[in-house]
């Protein structure tokens, strides 16, 4: 089973202590990212960690090897919207569960989204479930 990882997850790669081990296993396994996430993930390495950016280009690349990238289209967008008006998310979370739910996955990790929440997916025609899951709590 593919499961897709947020951002505010990826970013503890980068660090030392248990928090980063348990990314190392997350992307051992079959991982979805977007390119959202890819540019989110460049975005607070550039400017909250001062990371050069030869740094931020080989963990990128890193990233596109390992996992399977989805692309950001106006389906997600539009899925992403429906998403904003049903749960309350704000437009980049609603982006990422949109991501998700268009992806093979059915679980989403994420560290600030609400952990054990069920999202259905609006404008499937098979209600498909994306579960949000906080991996530092499995832990």
């Amino acid at each position: 089973m593919k499961a897709f990882i947020d951002t505010n997850v990826l970013i503890y790669w980068v660090d030392a202590g248990p928090r980063a081990d348990v990314v190392e296993q997350l992307l051992a396994n079959d991982c979805v990212i977007s390119v959202q996430v890819l540019n989110e993930f460049a975005n607070v390495l550039g400017k909250k960690r001062a990371m050069a950016l030869a740094d931020i280009q080989e963990l990128s690349n890193t990233l596109i090897d390992i996992c399977e990238v989805v692309d950001l289209s106006v389906h997600t967008h539009q899925t992403a919207l429906a998403l904003m008006a049903s749960y309350k998310l704000s437009l980049y979370d609603a982006n990422i569960v949109a991501a998700a739910g268009l992806s093979t996955c059915t679980v989403l990790y994420s560290e600030d989204m609400q952990d054990g929440m069920n999202v259905k997916m609006p404008l499937s025609k098979h209600k498909k479930v994306v579960s949000i899951r906080n991996p530092f709590r499995l832990a």
